[in-house]
């Protein structure tokens, strides 16, 4: 029981201890005086942050065009993707024969010539001359004799020339 007491005498030594009593009073806060190098380097860096934030503001709408574009472009890809194979499918069905001669027979009432519908035209070298007209022949004959005129006058300028050399 002695150790309680004590403990117990302590306890109320304590309390009986008064108290400091706090003032109501408030102290006046000392000013703090920035100097204006500060301020200047507080406001520089104040503008320095903001405009890195509005940097990386603008970037990433840039960005997000460029995707939005990107996608767009993707997806007019696909669509002229799908056109060149149906315009590829047209085309293999209007390349086959098969669907060009039933087309021709029905649609156009076309048949194959018979032996007297058939012309022959028997060719010597370049001259393809039996197979024309007299008038044609005529026309061809003419165009072959200018052209043996110039040729001819050509060549006695060509010798004049070689001789003045």
């Amino acid at each position: 029981m002695v150790v309680a007491q004590r403990k117990y005498s302590y306890v109320e030594e304590e309390i009986k201890q008064p108290q400091p009593k706090k003032s109501n009073k408030k102290k006046p806060k000392q000013k703090v005086k920035i100097k204006a190098n500060h301020k200047v380097q507080m406001i520089f860096g104040i503008i320095m942050i903001g405009s890195l934030c509005i940097a990386i503001l603008l970037g990433y709408a840039r960005i997000s065009e460029l995707k939005y574009r990107i996608y767009g472009l993707n997806k007019e890809i696909h669509q002229l993707e799908i056109h060149i194979e149906n315009l590829k499918v047209q085309v293999d069905g209007v390349k086959r024969s098969d669907l060009i001669e039933k087309k021709a027979r029905e649609e156009l009432g076309m048949q194959y010539p018979d032996k007297s519908q058939m012309v022959f035209i028997k060719l010597d070298g370049n001259n393809m001359v039996d197979g024309l007209n007299t008038e044609e022949k005529a026309q061809i004959d003419e165009a072959k004799n200018k052209k043996d005129l110039i040729d001819k006058i050509k060549g006695m300028l060509h010798t004049a020339l070689s001789l003045l050399d």
